[in-house]
């Protein structure tokens, strides 16, 4: 039997007709999707859906995998959406739903969800939706109280009844897929969903284009009819392992102004070119051993994974195969990664090396000027 993986892949998200800003956010790395839409007043949605981005991004492809890896990055989102919002009345209501995605060597692929933002699959020219939707309408067509057809213009339609960032628990939904080659799964928001016919989606999901030139016409089908919200659209397509790219690394991509996008076919920035070079020393120091002074001495600043807190690390940021890390912890704060404000997050966590006391002097300025 032939083994399967991704075999394309791309991400779309557009802010729409009505809105101001996007409060959508996605992410594509590696074997891992994500698309999460943000809620909440003033900027706080894109606040949201960042958070909630960034803890997905902190998964380790490497020693994890399955339901476990999306339920904790699910989770560690919700209660860091939930401390920011504590600590910080601009954000305080914010919240936001999110589906993904994540492709075992297996070839099953394990999905998550919360709120109404969905995941499909397109087989043999059948669309099949993945996820269930936690709203008020589906309660009312799963109870026979309305129709599919009613529940398009239900006037509570929007009202969701799980997300993420509105208690200190949230309730995940986990559902596995065997993949087989040709599949086609879409994640995407509710403005996909409400501005376009599942018969249209399936149309669009069905050619033979690349996934990048599906995943725009499904984001510009809705635009036409209306873009009433933000829309985001995910696309990939399973096939053959031989031909995979699954090893292909793609960045958080993302609507929050303070993380910087990067796309597939760009190049590299300054951050990436710096973290390929720092994996060439660490090699050289794995190999001669001669460096292995400096990375005593290298320091810089990250976030606990446990507890979401500031805390100095001793080495490179750089994990290689096998779970080996070029570095561990040495102190941690009680600062709230999730507290702080997107500039200090940006200035904190760039990953520059530092000595050790400039590493706690960045820590300790943190601490004195945060929440």
């Amino acid at each position: 039997m032939t083994e399967v993986g991704i075999v394309d892949s791309a991400g779309v998200t557009e802010t729409g007709r009505v809105r101001r800003s996007n409060e959508d956010s996605y992410l594509m790395r590696g074997t891992l999707f994500m698309v999460a839409d943000g809620m909440g007043g003033a900027a706080a949605g894109e606040i949201a859906s960042a958070i909630c981005a960034e803890a997905f991004a902190e998964i380790d492809l490497i020693r994890t995998g399955g339901d476990a890896a999306l339920r904790d990055a699910i989770r560690t989102a919700n209660r860091r959406i939930v401390e920011r919002a504590a600590s910080d009345p601009t954000a305080a209501g914010m919240g936001t739903t999110v589906t993904a995605a994540l492709i075992g060597d297996d070839g099953r692929v394990v999905s998550a969800n919360v709120g109404d933002s969905r995941a499909y699959l397109l087989r043999d020219g059948n669309l099949r939706r993945l996820s269930e939707d936690h709203s008020v309408v589906a309660e009312l067509i799963a109870s026979g109280q309305i129709s599919e057809d009613e529940a398009e213009h239900h006037p509570q339609r929007s009202v969701i009844t799980r997300v993420l960032g509105a208690e200190s628990t949230v309730q995940v939904d986990i559902f596995w897929l065997d993949a087989a080659n040709g599949d086609t799964l879409l994640l995407c928001s509710d403005g996909l969903t409400t501005m376009v016919p599942e018969a249209r989606i399936a149309e669009l999901l069905s050619t033979d284009e690349a996934c990048e030139t599906i995943a725009k016409s499904l984001v510009d089908a809705a635009l036409e009819a209306g873009g009433e919200d933000n829309v985001t659209a995910v696309v990939f397509r399973i096939g053959p392992r031989d031909e995979s790219i699954a090893a292909t690394p793609r960045e958080i991509l993302t609507s929050d102004p303070d993380l910087e996008p990067v796309e597939a076919g760009r190049p590299a920035s300054g951050r990436r070119r710096m973290l390929r070079a720092l994996i060439a020393l660490a090699v050289l120091a794995l190999v001669g051993g001669g460096l292995a002074v400096g990375l005593r001495e290298a320091h810089f600043v990250g976030a606990d994974e446990t507890t979401g807190h500031v805390a100095v690390y001793q080495g490179l940021p750089i994990d290689l195969f096998g779970g080996i890390k070029l570095y561990h912890e040495v102190s941690e704060s009680t600062l709230a990664y999730a507290s702080l404000d997107a500039a200090t997050r940006k200035q904190l966590f760039d990953h520059r090396l530092r000595s050790e006391s400039d590493a706690q002097a960045a820590v300790r300025n943190a601490e004195r000027s945060g929440p």
